[in-house]
Parts: C-alpha cells; structure tokens; sequence
C-alpha cells in the first residue's frame, strides 16, 4: 500500500509542505520515510498539522501527529481525517 499513497493528493500536499516549509526535496520524501530521519520534531510536525488543516481542512490533533514514524503514518492521518479511505 505504501507505494500507492505516493501518488495521491493528500501525499503530494504533505511533500510539498515539507518541500516549503522544511527545505526537504519532494523526491527525497517516499511513504516510508521516517520522520526522525529528515528531523521532523514534534514543533515541526505541529507546524505541518497546521498547514494541512489550513490547505485541506484537516483536524487532526496534535498527540495523533507525534505518535507517526512515517510520512505514510502521517498521511493516513490526514487521510482520514479528511475523510479519505
């Protein structure tokens, strides 16, 4: 399931919000990135929360963003509280 996220819009918004905000290259961040590895801290994952929710409306709380390792974590997140499937 990890490579199929890549392709998805909730996936391109995540890369591209760390591409802007964090200076990390969109085609260093795969679905199985970890956090940690490109040093997403927990301010910095705030930091992405907030942006999602401004650009997609998505709620998700901020004790939900720290427990994800992964973008794909972060992108189920999202996923769902965007009312993804």
């Amino acid at each position: 399931m990890s490579s199929s996220i890549a392709t998805t819009p909730v996936f391109q918004r995540i890369t591209t919000i760390l591409d802007e905000k964090f200076g990390i290259p969109r085609e260093d961040v795969t679905p199985d990135t970890v956090l940690d590895d490109i040093e997403l801290d927990s301010l910095a994952l705030i930091e992405v929360g907030l942006a999602l929710q401004k650009q997609l409306g998505a709620q998700v709380r901020t004790e939900d963003l720290s427990g994800s390792a992964t973008v794909a974590d972060l992108y189920e997140l999202v996923n769902t509280a965007v009312g993804g499937s």
